[in-house]
């Protein structure tokens, strides 16, 4: 087979056949390591004219052999067809053609499959190949083999593990797919489908709450990017084959079945699409913002199906009313590092044990805990109630939101303001809303520049937390008798330890950068560029504006320089407790990092002013420019890279900027809002 797989590989097509024309028999051998032969390559190559002419070589027995003929993998030609409908056609053709061989001619390994149609043969993997088609998201394929069965339940689950075709399409993400399945079971069979559950006892829609990479809250953009994505042409779920623009409107329910999809898009939405599908072909780059967008309209238009469907969220679990603990609040701070040394392993039963599977939370809590706000928005539209919804360890949506540190769930729940009686709610071990923050199990970390900045985000978090509890929670004692503050410096113990060294190391070696960097202006503000008169010792240079630039950025370089070795010492001698971490700490590096960065910039800029100075070219002379423009490169390189440190003091802007509005009086405040909701034409 050295010849036709080398002939393969070139995609000679004429050679691949010519040497099975010479030998017809090895067409029924096997052609590589998977076990498949001649035959499967032309089904998988959806080569179907190259299939039909194969298959017409053979002996009508050796034909019903072929199309039966399994790989490895016990897949017969329908599983290998890929994109092909053409390909399904010739061999569904060729079996209505061939009647079975006597039973001596048949292999005992196919007696069992004599008389099953190929549809139903399964592979090792027990699906079908309707099941297989869905899995692969042809959905062309899908809809063709679907007309040719009469019996479509059978074609619906594998036969090892009983997942339904509809869980394979979700786990493949294959979501246009699913949609059809779901309008197929709506309109043909029962409309169980999107009840079942897998093995694992999850359905269609806990799956989805788990993925959060499909949906557009779950995908981080920058500002470049968003905007790009904002201005993509919508892309939704449509049973019309005839019309494949990207921003057709269905008209009526998907979830109903309703058929009366209609081309209403305006000419600016049409001119839209066609320049962004234009793009998408030029660039690999828009095509993958194109899929990205269609795959998370897509998710979203399959939630608004599922969820319409979900009424897990109605079995509540309450065992018990629990009522605050605070007694031995006010000592247990002291006792707990002797407690912790003593029984190791308590601190594991002091915060909620996450041993329960997908399966027993319900889509709500599920994507609470990954950040999933369109199925949350979606649950809450449609279900008034789900909010109040408590699982088996009595944790509701509050507690999952703030134990993940999610925090556009936790605006959601602010804006139905179901906050005021969410927060009372006490887990089964005794947690208050609070206690949750302290939790390291559900910790994930943020984009932060430095592990300070992340443990000042935790602080923030169990202060924002705090100021929403009444005063007798925030001292309440779980069932260990542990307080949320307690049990929050204990768990993130590790944590403040690495700040302590990461913000040591980074205090030391921006100090040493910063005395450098005065050193260099400082000795630069006596040797002045040109030289000084040798009569009266001012600088020649002097009348220059140039030089009168290089005066004022060498001066601002070294105030700014010092300014900055004092932050970074007096970070140094600071105590590093945990709400050192909270404002001080952070606030000093930031401000330390602004001042160091601009004592960089101008030091780079009174440089590029002594380039000029010394070297004075000609203006009309393109290498003026060129060198002027070297002289001023090595700053926006290094604001380029001192991006993080930017955000950091983005950061600290913003907060200070809290700061002010706090100090504002109501009455602006409150024009400044009304201002706003005009705008915004509420």
């Amino acid at each position: 087979m050295e010849k036709p797989q080398r002939a393969l590989q070139s995609g000679d097509w004429k050679s691949f056949k010519r040497f099975f024309e010479e030998d017809k028999r090895a067409l029924l051998e096997t052609f590589d390591l998977a076990g498949n032969t001649a035959i499967h390559i032309a089904a998988i190559s959806n080569n179907h004219q190259l299939l039909k002419e194969f298959l017409e070589m053979l002996s009508p027995q050796d034909r019903w052999h072929a199309l039966r003929r399994k790989n490895f993998l016990q897949s017969i030609l329908l599983h290998s067809v890929d994109t092909s409908v053409e390909t399904a056609e010739v061999v569904l053709n060729c079996e209505k053609e061939l009647p079975p061989p006597p039973d001596d001619e048949i292999d005992p390994r196919e007696m069992g499959e004599k008389e099953l149609p190929l549809l139903e043969i399964r592979n090792l993997m027990g699906e079908t190949p309707i099941y297989r088609a869905a899995i692969d998201g042809n959905l062309k394929l899908l809809k063709f083999l679907t007309k040719q069965v009469a019996d479509l339940e059978k074609h619906f689950h594998r036969n090892n593990d009983k997942v339904s075709i509809l869980h394979a399409a979700v786990v493949a993400q294959h979501f246009e797919v699913a949609l059809w399945l779901l309008k197929l079971d709506e309109t043909q069979l029962d409309g169980t489908l999107a009840y079942e559950k897998d093995d694992n006892g999850c359905t269609c829609l806990q799956l989805l709450s788990a993925m959060p990479s499909v949906f557009r809250s779950g995908t981080q953009f920058g500002i470049v990017k968003q905007w790009i994505y904002h201005f993509l042409p919508q892309s939704r779920y449509q049973d019309n084959e005839d019309v494949s623009s990207n921003v057709l409107i269905p008209t009526g329910d998907v979830e109903k079945g309703e058929n009366n999809i209609k081309p209403h898009i305006s000419v600016l939405s049409r001119i839209n699409s066609a320049i962004w599908n234009r793009l998408g072909k030029e660039w690999d780059g828009i095509n993958r913002f194109l899929e990205k967008k269609k795959k998370n309209m897509l998710a979203e238009q399959l939630v608004d199906v599922l969820a319409r469907r979900d009424n897990s969220w109605q079995k509540s679990f309450v065992h018990k009313q629990r009522t605050p603990n605070i007694s031995p609040a006010i000592l247990w701070s002291r006792v707990y590092p002797l407690v912790k040394q003593s029984q190791p392993n308590r601190e594991k039963q002091c915060t909620e044990q996450s041993t329960h599977s997908n399966s027993e939370y319900t889509p709500l809590l599920l994507a609470a805990a990954t950040g999933i706000a369109e199925i949350v928005e979606k649950l809450l539209e449609l279900y008034t109630q789900v909010i109040n919804h408590v699982s088996e360890d009595e944790l509701n949506i509050l507690h999952v939101a703030v134990m993940y540190r999610q925090r556009d769930i936790y605006r959601i729940i602010k804006r139905t303001g179901a906050l005021k009686w969410l927060k009372y709610r006490l887990s089964a071990s005794g947690n208050s809303v609070l206690h949750q923050v302290g939790s390291m199990e559900f910790y994930g970390k943020r984009h932060k520049a430095g592990i300070a900045y992340q443990l000042q985000e935790e602080l923030r978090w169990f202060f924002r937390v705090e100021e929403k509890l009444p005063t007798y929670l925030i001292r309440h004692c779980n069932d260990e008798n542990f307080t949320a503050w307690d049990l929050f410096e204990n768990k993130h113990a590790p944590m403040l330890k690495e700040a302590r060294d990461w913000i040591k190391k980074t205090a030391e070696s921006c100090s040493a950068v910063a005395i450098l960097v005065a050193t260099v202006v400082f000795a630069a503000a006596y040797t002045v560029p040109g030289g000084t008169n040798p009569i009266n010792g001012l600088p020649i240079l002097l009348s220059s504006p140039v030089f009168l630039f290089f005066t004022i950025m060498d001066v601002v370089a070294l105030a700014s320089s010092l300014a900055s070795v004092v932050m970074f010492l007096s970070i140094l001698t600071s105590p590093f407790e945990f709400l050192d971490f909270h404002k001080s700490l952070p606030r000093k590096l930031s401000l330390g990092f602004g001042f160091l960065f601009f004592s960089l910039t101008t030091t780079m800029l009174a440089f590029s002013a002594t380039i000029l100075l010394t070297i004075k070219l000609e203006k009309e002379k393109w290498t003026s420019t060129l060198i002027y423009g070297a002289a001023f490169f090595p700053v926006a390189v290094f604001g380029l890279f001192q991006f993080p440190f930017i955000m950091a003091i983005r950061d600290l802007s913003k907060e200070s900027w809290k700061k002010i509005k706090k100090v504002l009086p109501s009455g602006f405040k409150q024009s400044k809002r009304i201002k706003k909701r005009k705008y915004r034409g509420d």
